[in-house]
């Protein structure tokens, strides 16, 4: 190895060139601890450097020395190659190339998605401080936003010719008082090759195409509100607006839902998902399809069965889905009954028939679309609509709103009265989050 040659790039005289290797592995796994909300979301990656450097006619001759460290080693390995496609899962990875230098990020999965863009912007600000700095003082913490939206945009527009910063401006803009809640459908630009009918697939099309760019601003955001949970907008290839649809229409689309103000998710490429709420962009994992709340619910029942833990993750998702927020408290049956009589007793709650909100899911948006908490057991039987909770004045978030400081409050006063409860706060922004007696945990629903 020439140790040499790492040495005088990152100014780095007294650690090892494994240190320059690992400090740059912590900035990255700190950076996307950043953009996924689950650290156990974040997928497994190696890093790849080449050892020497080379340009690309003496690597084609002479071949390439190779260090891999990886996300959970802190060993370095070392490997000879003659061509960059040599390297494991190379076709899934992102290549970084400067001064004879490469360095090559393999996520170890597949498909292309805003985080080799992330990943470019990223070395880009390394390789720049390293250079002039030295690693050790190599600083990105105050650039993360900076990084991830710069990578975010250029892959929307890249991809799908998608402007982030136009979707932003609708987001933010309402009509008749009103921010948006809508859906919007937009072809990848590979799709373009696949030549479709003006028509085809819309069950409403309009007469003339509108262009879906921001000199049309104030036409598209009075268009959203034709869209809903069933009827989507359609963008065609040509970035115009088609008419709506209730199905897919194309063979590569990404779907946006604009969920309120700044607050939408873009799902794309089948089961990838990115997300802007609490102005910061959020990953999520193609890999976890159910929310994990199997730690949280045993901890006021140790008892329960995965099966109605499962039961009680789907409710909390579609909750999720509903237009308006809620606060959905869960605990033992005994638990829930003994708080519906004192709530109902103080007419600070509407006290119902225990019913099965597993079996009864047509019902829920009716439940949630009045202020106060439902409460509810851990067999999914609701027993209490409307409850306005109360508590001490304990620490909270001037951050956060009046649901979630209340619902901390609450949780905080009742377990220290022995009743094991946990609270599961929807914000109308987009975010779920499960409050039990010593954690707050943000769910990525």
């Amino acid at each position: 190895m020439e140790s040499s040659y790492w040495r005088e790039l990152a100014q780095n005289d007294s650690g090892s060139i494994e240190d320059t290797f690992l400090r740059i592995r912590e900035l990255y796994y700190s950076l996307l601890k950043h953009l996924y909300d689950n650290p156990r979301e974040i997928p497994d990656f190696r890093i790849h450097f080449s050892l020497t450097p080379r340009d690309e006619e003496s690597g084609l001759s002479e071949g390439y020395q190779i260090a891999t460290i990886s996300r959970r080693s802190r060993e370095v390995s070392e490997m000879t190659i003659t061509d960059v496609t040599e390297i494991p899962n190379f076709e899934n990875s992102y290549t970084w190339y400067q001064d004879n230098v490469f360095v090559i990020f393999d996520y170890c999965g597949s498909g292309i998605t805003p985080l080799q863009f992330i990943t470019r912007a990223f070395y880009e600000e390394v390789y720049k401080q390293m250079y002039f700095y030295g690693i050790r003082r190599v600083n990105i913490s105050h650039m993360y936003d900076l990084i991830i939206s710069g990578g975010v945009v250029e892959f929307f527009y890249g991809f799908y010719k998608l402007d982030i910063n136009f979707l932003m401006n609708l987001s933010a803009e309402t009509y008749e008082k009103h921010y948006a809640d809508c859906r919007i459908i937009i072809p990848k630009v590979s799709s373009r090759s696949t030549r479709r009918s003006a028509k085809q697939g819309l069950s409403v099309a309009f007469n003339e195409p509108i262009l879906f760019a921001s000199e049309n601003h104030r036409q598209i955001r009075k268009l959203l509100e034709l869209s809903n949970e069933k009827l989507a907008l359609v963008v065609d290839e040509n970035g115009k607006i088609r008419g709506l649809s209730d199905k897919h229409v194309f063979p590569n689309e990404c779907e946006i839902k604009i969920r309120g103000h700044l607050s939408w998710r873009i799902a794309y490429e089948g089961m990838h998902k990115l997300s802007y709420y609490n102005a910061r962009y959020h990953m999520v994992s193609d890999h976890k399809p159910d929310i994990d709340i199997s730690d949280l619910i045993r901890e006021i029942d140790p008892k329960i069965s995965p099966v109605e833990i499962s039961r009680i993750a789907s409710l909390i998702i579609e909750a999720s889905r509903q237009k308006f927020g809620t606060i959905l408290i869960f605990g033992k049956t005994k638990d829930i009954m003994d708080e519906t009589e004192r709530l109902t007793e103080a007419r600070v709650g509407i006290g119902i028939d225990p019913l099965s909100l597993d079996h009864h899911r047509d019902i829920l948006p009716s439940f949630v679309s009045i202020d106060g908490a439902l409460l509810v057991d851990t067999k999914c039987s609701c027993c209490c609509i409307g409850a306005i909770l109360d508590g001490d004045a304990a620490k909270g978030s001037v951050a956060r709103g009046a649901r979630f400081n209340s619902s901390l409050n609450y949780i905080k006063r009742r377990n220290a009265l022995g009743q094991k409860l946990i609270a599961i706060v929807i914000s109308e922004d987009g975010t779920t989050d499960a409050i039990s007696e010593d954690s707050v945990t943000r769910l990525n629903v």
